[in-house]
C-alpha cells in the first residue's frame, strides 16, 4: 500500500496555534497525510471534516466510549437539589457532561431546561458552552480564555458561600474541585458518567503504525491517549514513536507523558481547531 507518510525528524516540540488554513504554496502541509483520530464514535465527524477540507486523510479509531454511573443515585439526588434550587453554579466541564445531564433529567422526567436558565451555567470552553446552548437551552455565564481547570476556576473568581454542582466523568482530575474549594465554594461533584473502552472496530491499527502507514496520533484527552495504548497492545509505545504524537493541550500531554509517549505537537488554543493547526504548523517547519 502507498501512503504519504513523512518519517518524523528531530524537530523541538510545536505548540504554533496561529492560522495555517493557508498552505504553503496553496498545500496544506498536511495534504495526503493519514491522520488518526481517537475521540469517541460519533464525536469525530468535525475534525474529520476539517482534515479532508485541508487534504488529509481522517483514519477514525475511537478509543473511548461512555456509560452511565455505577451509582446512579447520586446523580439523581445531584439533579433534584439542582431542581429545588439549592445550587448558586452549574459548573460543565464537557460537552459529554451536558449530554448525561439531559438525558439523565429526561429519564427522570425534570424540565432541566426551565431550571438552569435560573442559575448560574459556568462552561470550560466554546465548544462545551454551544452544546449547554443547544441541549439545555442555556448560555452560560462564565466561559474561560484558557479552557482548562484553572481557567475556569479563575473566571468564576469569590465563590465563598456559594453551593456549586460539578458534575464529571468518572476519572476526572479532582484539579478543578480543589480550586473551587480553594474559592470559597461549597461542591458536590458526583460522576455525571463512565469513561468505557470503546468496541473494537477491526482495524488493525498496531500493523499501519508498524508499516509506516499513520503521519499523525491525535489526542483530545489524557483518556483517549491512555485508552489507545491499551487497544494497541505492549508494543504501542514503541510505534508511537515511528509518528507524530498531537495533543490538544497541557492536560492530555502531562498525560501522555505518563504512560511513556512523547507529544511532539500541543496545541495552546485547547480546542479542535487549534489542535489541527497546531499540528499544520508543526508540519511546516518538517517540510
Amino acid at each position: 500500500m502507498t501512503t504519504n507518510h513523512r518519517p518524523p525528524t528531530s524537530h523541538p516540540e510545536s505548540s504554533a496555534t496561529g492560522q495555517h488554513s493557508a498552505a504553503i504554496g496553496g498545500r496544506s502541509s498536511i495534504d495526503g497525510l493519514r491522520i488518526v483520530i481517537t475521540r469517541s464514535a460519533g464525536k469525530a465527524d468535525g475534525m474529520a471534516s476539517r482534515l479532508r477540507e485541508l487534504g488529509a486523510e481522517p483514519v477514525i479509531f475511537p478509543t473511548i466510549a461512555y456509560a452511565p454511573p455505577d451509582d446512579i443515585a447520586a446523580l439523581d439526588a445531584a439533579l433534584s437539589r439542582l431542581v429545588d434550587g439549592q445550587y448558586d453554579w452549574l459548573v460543565i466541564t464537557s460537552g459529554q457532561v451536558v449530554k448525561a445531564l439531559a438525558e439523565r433529567s429526561s429519564d427522570l422526567g425534570m424540565d432541566l431546561p426551565s431550571v438552569v436558565c435560573h442559575l448560574q451555567v459556568a462552561a470550560v470552553g466554546p465548544a462545551t458552552a454551544a452544546t449547554c446552548q443547544r441541549l439545555l437551552g442555556v448560555q452560560p455565564a462564565a466561559v474561560p480564555e484558557q479552557f482548562i481547570a484553572e481557567g475556569l476556576a479563575a473566571t468564576l473568581g469569590d465563590l465563598t458561600g456559594k453551593h456549586v454542582l460539578l458534575p464529571k466523568a468518572d476519572i476526572g482530575r479532582p484539579t478543578l474541585e480543589n480550586l473551587l474549594r480553594a474559592a470559597g465554594a461549597q461542591v458536590d461533584r458526583v460522576v455525571a458518567y463512565r469513561n468505557v473502552p470503546s468496541p473494537d472496530n477491526g482495524m488493525d491499527m498496531a500493523g499501519m503504525l508498524a508499516a509506516g502507514q499513520i503521519s499523525a496520533v491525535t489526542f483530545t484527552s489524557g483518556s483517549t491517549a491512555r485508552a489507545f495504548v491499551q487497544k494497541v497492545g505492549p508494543e504501542a509505545q514503541e510505534l508511537l514513536r515511528r509518528t507524530v504524537v498531537a495533543c490538544i493541550g497541557p492536560a492530555a500531554d502531562v498525560a501522555c507523558r505518563s504512560i511513556g509517549l512523547v507529544p511532539q505537537v500541543v496545541a495552546e488554543v485547547f480546542t479542535e481547531e487549534g489542535l489541527v493547526d497546531a499540528l499544520i504548523a508543526y508540519m511546516e517547519v518538517r517540510q
